[in-house]
């Protein structure tokens, strides 16, 4: 998973139109501590990404984290007992963070409360890690990173260090809530139970479910039973659009159900009161071209379809409603 596109469709009362605000996240698994994902890439697919002016730097420099249930454990654990430095780090690091300590035992032999030591910062330890380890190995101190090249120790009172420490669970859940990162808004999505619309989506529920709730669970009965609970009402255009296909076949709009031909389809057939739909500025650069395969312009063609499959369905409902009886029918049914 790189990118998500969101799309919401606001309706304007009383004027038969909608706004759409899209927003096009890029995603990727952030590491801390033994939470490190490992994933394969398929050579075809990232030129397909290439193709598609797919931006890798984005992707990894500004990718938005996220983590599932089992990982938040995980990482919450870590964090409470100050072990968040993977096998790796402390192999590599423990000769550099074992001259800073004798450093710091040299001074603290002779320092008095309040009294401060400024190292330099080594390169090759996360500050995380570095202060974690300090902290832990010299409990009568206090570290904080004065600027990218070094680390401030200073000797501190226990009841300083009990306001101190309330204040760095402060800190802890910012970091955790940073880890969490796409998470927490998947979670607003289950919370406010909004329907959620796709196109041929079986695979993105998998991996909304792997990647944001749990492990993947071995029976699909589960999964399904859990999806259902987390999103009540899931629409796929490309069933929707499958099944009517018989229906219309001869005005030919559902003749191909790819998702780029079904919004071309549907931008060509004009239907009285066909809703307009507007873009809000988020998402204003696909109002003036078309971003096919960038995730957010994906969600918004996929929210215009559904929408003008529903105004077609409501069109028809409509038509029935107020077609005449028939002559031989009465109001309490046909003779």
């Amino acid at each position: 998973m790189v990118q998500i596109g969101l799309s919401a469709f606001i309706e304007i009362p009383h004027e038969n139109r909608y706004r759409v605000h899209t927003f096009n996240f890029y995603v990727y698994p952030g590491s801390f501590g033994s939470v490190n994902v490992k994933f394969l890439c398929q050579a075809s697919a990232l030129e397909f990404l290439c193709r598609h002016n797919f931006d890798f730097n984005k992707f990894i420099y500004d990718g938005i984290s996220y983590l599932n249930e089992e990982q938040e454990k995980v990482l919450c654990n870590e964090i409470e007992e100050l072990s968040v430095a993977t096998d790796a780090e402390c192999d590599y690091d423990e000769i550099t963070v074992q001259e800073i300590s004798s450093k710091i035992s040299e001074w603290l032999a002779t320092a008095k409360n309040e009294d401060k030591l400024v190292l330099e910062k080594p390169p090759s330890v996360s500050d995380y890690v570095l202060h974690s380890q300090l902290r832990q190995r010299f409990p009568a101190i206090w570290t904080i990173s004065v600027d990218r090249l070094h680390v401030q120790c200073a000797k501190i009172t226990e009841e300083k260090k009990s306001i101190i420490l309330k204040e760095h669970e402060m800190e802890n859940e910012r970091v955790l809530n940073s880890m969490l990162g796409f998470t927490r808004v998947f979670r607003l999505l289950v919370k406010h139970r909004k329907p959620i619309v796709g196109h041929n989506c079986f695979m993105d529920l998998m991996l909304m479910y792997d990647k944001f709730y749990r492990p993947l669970p071995v029976k699909y009965s589960q999964f399904k039973e859990d999806i259902s609970r987390l999103f009540p009402f899931v629409f796929d255009t490309k069933s929707m659009s499958a099944s009517m296909r018989k229906s219309y076949k001869e005005t030919g709009l559902f003749e191909n159900t790819t998702l780029s031909r079904l919004y071309a389809a549907f931008q060509r057939r004009f239907d009285l009161y066909q809703p307009a739909i507007i873009h809000g500025q988020e998402g204003s650069k696909y109002r003036e071209a078309e971003a096919l395969h960038e995730a957010g312009y994906d969600a918004f063609m996929t929210g215009s379809v559904f929408l003008r499959i529903a105004h077609l369905k409501a069109v028809v409902h409509l038509r029935t409603c107020l077609a005449p009886i028939p002559s031989h029918c009465d109001q309490s049914g046909c003779l």
